[in-house]
Formats: structure tokens, sequence, C-alpha cells
């Protein structure tokens, strides 16, 4: 991705949100599977580690 170190992990921040709304919620998938939406949000969560400790997101709030 070519943007400034903050864009881009504002950018990140909001995907990995969007993929645990739609993961959380399978009416909002639109065309996605339950699965797919957790594993999309999962592999975020697990690239950029960091990046979501930073704003509290973690593996596990998908099954709260």
């Amino acid at each position: 991705m070519n943007a400034r170190p903050a864009i881009r992990d504002a950018i990140l921040v909001r995907r990995m949100k969007d993929w645990l709304m739609r993961a959380r919620c399978p009416l909002l998938a639109k065309g996605y599977p339950a699965s797919k939406c957790r594993k999309n949000y999962l592999s975020l969560v697990r690239h950029h580690r960091a990046l979501a400790e930073r704003n509290s997101l973690c593996e596990t709030d998908l099954y709260e």
C-alpha cells in the first residue's frame, strides 16, 4: 500500500474493524460467508499485531 505511515495505519485499523463487524453480524457481510470474514479479520490482526493492540483489537474479539 502506497501511503504515509499514519494514513496506512488508519486504513488498516478501519479494515480490521470492518471485517470484525462483518464477522459478528453476518447480515452485514453482503455476499461474504462468515468464515471468510473471520479469516480476513484474524489474518489482519495476526499480521499487524502491534497496530491491533494499540487500538485494543485482539483475536478473541470474534467470540464475544
